[in-house]
């Protein structure tokens, strides 16, 4: 009698993810290891770590990883062209449309973006075996990269299994990777000058206590600056009052000379404006590498999803821009439209949400953790009628249409095997997919948004490594 691998949706992410899954099945002493994130050689922001991790990691083919670069390195550009179709010279209607300041379309008129300064977090999520963009993360602050910090542990468990010990599995280093493209952008940006100094901004902390919560950092930057910046530092400052500029816009810390600056303050604190413009300037005056300018945050912006669905955009894309946005772009529209073009039939927005609530999410286009989103397939219809007439005409309020995530079975908190929901983490470091991390929430717990702040747990990702000869089974 035939039976059914309950292990097969795991097959569609590798055929690694699926013996793993058997091995879990096989051996139940391996669903119950655990992190131990106590240990003295952990990173001091890991030992008080706010959110739940798996010990086990999610293993991706190399197929994956392609779709995941494709979507990374057309995305910039894509929303580059819609910008300049759409909005041309008219700031007001940028700024109308975006909810941004009309002195960030006035920057882009003038200055070239290179998208391989920029630091993203793509967050994804398979949705009938097709990959689907949910929103950008844009900034140094986007997260999720903090499992790096813990690759020695998850390395460990791997090879507590007699069988998952064998296997030949590669892992991207997210910090490693956001730091060699900094050294990467440094370097386009002085070719053959610079010295590799980093300065990491961080507001509203005490300098002691970040130089220690940072060290990790000090570590990487070390392992991964290059042979000709013998001299380059990483420097950590709370005060931005003690940054320093010359008359040519050059940027300096405790005497030193500042190539690339991250903004690293915590949601609600900010740089006081005035300095904040003299960096930004410093920036597009090509005199600092700095991925949170306002050039590429602007890329975080979720409205820009719905002018990828503008009518009037589609006939000046090509064919391939077409595919991507029909394929990995849900359908959104501003809140603030009064009507929508949808599966072919111009609608009412109003009425459309009400007619198909299961079939959307309502949201923040500036927003953070999760919060602001409102999933009509998990809301009472009063309740989401409500929602509807209260977000009506928000100008930084979206309707996207829902996907719902394709499930695998992992272990539990507990040791026992259930089904996931995944959204992916991918992340975008000098223009190339550079890691991942997946939050995951049982299904039979979901709540509509899948979030660490919400409750979800976060998985490593691991790579198949490429073959060099036969696979060991």
């Amino acid at each position: 009698m035939e039976t059914t691998d309950r292990f097969a949706n795991n097959r569609f992410y590798s055929a690694r993810f699926q013996q793993l899954g058997h091995e879990w099945d096989a051996n139940p002493a391996l669903r119950r290891l655990r992190l131990e994130l106590d240990r003295p050689a952990v990173a001091e922001c890991m030992r008080d770590y706010p959110y739940a991790v798996s010990p086990w990691p999610v293993i991706i083919s190399a197929e994956r990883v392609a779709e995941f670069e494709h979507l990374i390195v057309r995305l910039p550009a894509l929303y580059l062209k819609a910008v300049r179709i759409m909005f041309g010279t008219d700031a007001d209607a940028f700024a109308r449309y975006l909810n941004e300041p009309a002195v960030i379309h006035e920057i882009l008129l003038r200055t070239q973006a290179d998208p391989r300064q920029m630091l993203n977090r793509h967050d994804v999520l398979y949705s009938n075996g097709q990959l689907k963009l949910i929103e950008v993360n844009a900034g140094s602050t986007i997260g999720g990269w903090q499992l790096s910090w813990i690759e020695p542990q998850f390395r460990e468990i791997l090879a507590s299994g007699a069988t998952t010990a064998r296997w030949a599995l590669d892992y991207r280093n997210m910090v490693d990777t956001m730091f060699a493209g900094l050294f990467d952008a440094i370097a386009r940006q002085q070719p053959g000058g610079g010295n590799g100094n980093i300065l990491l901004l961080v507001i509203g902390a005490e300098q002691e206590e970040q130089e220690a919560r940072l060290a990790p950092f000090a570590g990487t930057f070390e392992r991964m600056r290059p042979a000709h910046w013998p001299r380059g530092r990483m420097m950590i400052c709370t005060d931005p009052s003690r940054v320093e500029f010359d008359g040519n816009g050059t940027v300096s810390h405790a005497g030193e000379r500042v190539d690339a600056v991250l903004l690293l303050s915590p949601e609600g604190a900010t740089v006081k404006p005035a300095i904040e413009l003299r960096l930004v300037s410093a920036h597009l005056a090509g005199r600092v590498v700095m991925p949170d300018s306002p050039l590429y945050t602007l890329f975080g912006n979720k409205a820009l999803m719905a002018l990828l669905h503008e009518p009037a955009l589609a006939p000046h894309l090509d064919a391939g821009e077409r595919a991507l946005v029909e394929r990995h772009i849900p359908f959104t529209a501003r809140m603030g439209a009064a009507s929508a073009q949808w599966r072919g039939r111009a609608w009412d927005l109003g009425a459309l949400l009400l007619a198909h609530k299961d079939d959307f999410v309502i949201k923040k286009s500036h927003s953070l953790q999760g919060r602001d989103v409102h999933v009509g397939k998990f809301c009472g219809s009063d309740e989401w009628a409500a929602v509807v007439e209260r977000k009506r005409g928000a100008e930084d309020w979206l309707a996207q249409e829902y996907c719902s995530a394709d499930t695998v079975v992992a272990p539990d908190a507990h040791g026992e095997l259930s089904e996931w929901s995944f959204i992916w983490g991918i992340f975008d470091a000098g223009g190339r997919y550079g890691g991942a991390f997946v939050r995951g929430m049982p299904v039979n717990n979901r709540r509509g948004v899948i979030n660490s702040a919400t409750g979800a747990v976060e998985f490593p990702v691991f790579e198949e490594a490429a073959k060099k000869n036969k696979v060991t089974l």
